[in-house]
């Protein structure tokens, strides 16, 4: 009995999901009725090749030409295009960990460029890129684990003489008991993900809140979240806002508390995966990532190239540029403060305002708070191409420039389409029976902006061109490639 309820209410509750409790059927009919009436041609489109083969446009050329001059060169070390922009968003949460002392005010609160990225791809498709943006902080991270090791020599010959002092004071040769000595602080940029809470608190904490998780496999982040010890989804959740996070150390029976955690996350793994991290858009998470999401390359690459002994040499050369860098900052006494030019701050704020209205009207009002975030990471990363911009800067206040603020803007924009994408694949219902969508893809996208001219939704236009209400942000992506330049 409860069950048949509940399938009717589930019925229900799908047909209710349409304009004044019209049934599916109901709705698709109306559609046809209203396109009669309108009598409006569908626009013709050509498409490439690469645009039939995927909805997600590449990143603009002018991305690149306008980055710092360090990522600009970075980035040209990487002739395929999807390589290129693989590594341009995993060298920007990598660098967004390697700031220390560069700090903005957003909200009338202090915030550092700490980042939370995720590159999703099907197994073997091109993630590698991203090994070059680790290979980024490597030298800085071998230096800290070098500085780590030298503190515990230095431990263990201080250890042996208080033990040697202890044994005179016991016998009555010293006046007063030696004071034994402090270990040493575990020192690394890169905070390992297969650990428990506690460890991996233990050394955010040991390294002044701040640290990188760099991980290939989301699976192994995935993991740790979800053991009943670990449970660290609520110090992600607090981390990327600079709250203070908390634990509770056995060894010492003390609670130890990190003040402002500044603390970065690079991943990469399947769809699946991404499920096992981020099983909903309402755990909180979601919201707090940068997405981007491979294409994927039929061509098969020679592995015999000589090309990469030299991309490898010269990335471990930038490592050693960017250890230096991260040294002075983190030497620094007062931090170097990042501002946006008066101008800057007011189209910042009108282009959230009519992005977030837009997002609330066509798609769903539960990206309200998902903008909001987007908006202080588009802050981020202004503060990070600013911040390489000037990395050799001792003193004063970082100034974004008009150039960083626009491609900052951009690179933020080209990677809400991933995002979107994300939250309809987290809320797709399984078994959802679908309608049968328009076949030619250049059909499908010339009817999205004639209906797109007479003013529908993305929702209402997904369900009459793809047969899925749930696929708006492939509409969303759509309308802005294609419809946009039609309209102007």
């Amino acid at each position: 009995m409860n069950e048949n309820t509940n399938e009717n209410q589930d019925e229900h509750k799908e047909e209710n999901m349409y304009p004044f409790n019209y049934s599916r059927e109901e709705f698709i009919r109306r559609i046809e009725e209203e396109d009669k009436r309108f009598e409006l041609e569908r626009p013709h489109i050509e498409l490439t090749p690469e645009e039939l083969e995927s909805d997600f446009p590449p990143m603009s050329e002018d991305i690149f030409t306008e980055l710092p001059p360090l990522l600009h060169a970075a980035c040209d070390r990487l002739a395929d295009d999807e390589e290129r922009e693989t590594f341009l968003v995993g060298a920007i949460g990598v660098l967004s960990g390697m700031l220390p002392n560069v700090k903005g005010r957003y909200m009338s609160r202090e915030v550092s460029p700490n980042l939370y990225v995720f590159v999703m791809g099907k197994y073997g498709t091109g993630k590698g890129a991203l090994l070059w943006a680790k290979d980024m902080g490597e030298a800085t991270d071998a230096h800290r684990v070098q500085q780590s090791r030298l503190a515990g020599d230095k431990f263990t010959e201080e250890e042996a003489q208080y033990h040697r002092q202890m044994r005179l004071y016991d016998k009555g040769k010293l006046q007063e008991p030696p004071q034994a000595p402090r270990p040493p602080k575990h020192m690394k940029l890169y905070l390992p993900a297969n650990s428990t809470k506690t460890a991996l608190m233990q050394l955010l904490m040991e390294n002044n809140g701040r640290g990188i998780i760099f991980e290939t496999e989301g699976d192994t982040l995935a993991d740790m979240l979800k053991q009943d010890y670990g449970n660290f989804s609520d110090v992600l959740r607090k981390a990327f806002h600079h709250e203070p996070v908390s634990y509770f150390r056995r060894a010492n029976n003390e609670d130890v508390k990190i003040s402002a955690p500044a603390l970065s996350v690079v991943l990469s793994g399947t769809e699946d995966q991404l499920r096992r991290l981020i099983p909903s858009i309402e755990n909180g998470l979601f919201s707090r990532f940068l997405f981007y999401s491979l294409r994927g390359n039929a061509e098969f690459k020679n592995p015999f190239g000589t090309e990469g002994g030299d991309t490898a040499y010269y990335f471990a050369r930038l490592g050693e540029r960017l250890k230096d860098m991260y040294q002075r900052l983190d030497a620094r006494d007062t931090p170097l403060w990042f501002a946006m030019q008066p101008q800057q701050e007011q189209d910042f704020v009108q282009q959230y305002s009519e992005l977030k209205q837009e997002i609330h009207q066509h798609i769903s009002h539960d990206l309200q708070g998902t903008i909001n975030r987007l908006a202080i990471i588009n802050f981020r990363i202004a503060m990070i191409l600013t911040a390489i911009r000037y990395i050799d800067a001792q003193d004063g206040t970082l100034t974004c420039t008009e150039t960083d603020y626009r491609n900052a803007i951009a690179i933020t924009r080209h990677l809400l389409q991933y995002s979107l994408h994300v939250y309809e694949t987290l809320q797709t219902r399984h078994g959802h029976n679908q309608l049968a969508p328009i076949a030619n893809k250049q059909a499908q996208i010339s009817e999205c902006c004639r209906q797109f001219k007479l003013g529908r939704s993305f929702r209402v236009i997904a369900e009459s061109v793809l047969g899925d209400k749930n696929k708006f942000s492939t509409i969303y992506n759509w309308t802005k490639r294609y419809c946009d330049k039609m309209r102007a």
